[in-house]
């Protein structure tokens, strides 16, 4: 899988309202292959890494509208996004986003209103609105599995008038609430470090540097993660 970006253009094709957008702050998931965090060269990464899956597997959706009367485009692509909303509500499997950032904001049908359209290219008769599409990873799952769920829901979306909704871009994953991993990830440290100490015996100490870095990840599979906290170990010799 590549790690390429999802992130925003400076030319946001969907904003929210700041109230929208305030409401939608409730849940704080990354995209975690579209962030600094996950671009670690191996050299770097510390031994200890607390293995997981990402939480969601995410990719972007277009909606392209070319019908000639401006206000109609903007109904038809309405239109098909209320109707993927309710889909998307009707099912357990698949919701909605839109990235802001590196940060998933869920967007809900009544949120649809809020949105602003923007021009496809260069065609100033051609509307676009971009979303993020996701679904839970499960434990079973491969990635041709959870991106068939997608495609699958895309597929069966409604389209009003001259909309098209197609899939852009890479896939990608997501994590949610990444610090809540620190205290799993302190606990494996703690027991290496211990360990450490104890292979050389009682007239060394170990010192660890970088416990106040924040969580940071890397990819290690198609819907895999390894999260890590960046540090250093030495070994010295007690005073």
């Amino acid at each position: 899988m590549k790690t390429s970006t999802l992130v925003a253009s400076a030319a946001l094709i969907i904003a929210l309202t700041p109230a929208a957008y305030a409401r939608a702050q409730s849940v704080q998931e990354i995209v975690v292959t579209a962030t600094r965090a996950a671009t670690w060269d191996a050299d770097d990464v510390p031994t200890i890494q607390l293995p997981r899956r990402a939480d969601n597997l995410i990719v972007e959706v277009r909606v392209v509208n070319d019908t000639r009367d401006t206000v109609g485009r903007r109904s038809e692509i309405t239109q098909t996004l209320r109707r993927m909303s309710q889909l998307a509500a009707s099912r357990s499997d698949i919701a909605l986003s839109i990235d802001n950032d590196g940060l998933l904001v869920p967007l809900t049908e009544n949120m649809v209103s809020t949105l602003t359209l923007g021009v496809d290219g260069n065609r100033a008769d051609t509307s676009v609105a971009r979303v993020i599409v996701k679904t839970p990873i499960r434990t079973d799952d491969t990635l041709d599995r959870a991106s068939g769920r997608i495609e699958a829901f895309v597929k069966g979306v409604e389209q009003a008038g001259r909309s098209l909704a197609t899939i852009s871009g890479s896939w990608n994953l997501s994590l949610i609430d990444p610090p809540q991993y620190r205290p799993a990830i302190l606990t494996l440290l703690a027991t290496d470090s211990r360990s450490v100490a104890a292979t050389f015996g009682e007239g060394y100490a170990v010192e660890v540097d970088g416990l106040s870095n924040q969580v940071a990840w890397r990819q290690s599979g198609p819907l895999e993660l390894s999260l890590f906290i960046p540090y250093k170990m030495k070994v010295t010799p007690k005073p």
